[in-house]
């Protein structure tokens, strides 16, 4: 199911709020990591992140469209990282991925930086950052959209 069936061009799929390191958020708004490494993801489809850099930044920074989510083992995952920009070392990779067989490439088709980055408290009653991720319904994506891009949103 779409968010945006008014629009064949909107992404496809749920929308979710993606907690993530600063320095991770940063490099994927600057489009040099083009793969989010997960090791767990839903078999939900999910078309479009909304980024939260974790602390010290504590902001919505921007939005990323999800091309496809691959589910490999360490060693193919960790090819994909290398060809598109993971961030990390090899030594990081293996910390964070020991002993799991199966691991989560989520490859970023294209990314939004915010126009105005949003404290979440702004748009969330009581804002508790996620471990990982979680499902936004499409009127608070929409909510959130049009907070973090008004000028986009006045077109």
């Amino acid at each position: 199911m779409s968010l945006f069936p008014e629009s064949s061009d909107s992404p496809g799929g749920r929308a979710a709020l993606l907690s993530i390191k600063p320095k991770y958020a940063d490099l994927i708004l600057a489009g040099t990591k083009r793969i989010e490494l997960r090791r767990s993801w839903p078999d939900e489809d999910i078309g479009v992140l909304v980024l939260y850099s974790s602390a010290p930044v504590q902001r919505l920074v921007g939005v990323a469209y999800i091309d496809t989510v691959r589910t490999e083992p360490p060693d193919k995952l960790w090819k994909l990282a290398e060809e598109f920009g993971g961030g990390v070392t090899r030594e990081e990779f293996d910390d964070y991925f020991a002993g799991k067989r199966k691991t989560f490439g989520i490859m970023i088709k294209s990314v939004d930086v915010a126009e105005i980055q949003l404290d979440p408290k702004e748009v969330f009653e009581e804002f508790t950052p996620p471990q990982s991720y979680m499902y936004l319904d499409p009127l608070k994506y929409h909510s959130i959209f049009q907070s973090m891009f008004p000028f986009k949103s006045q077109k």
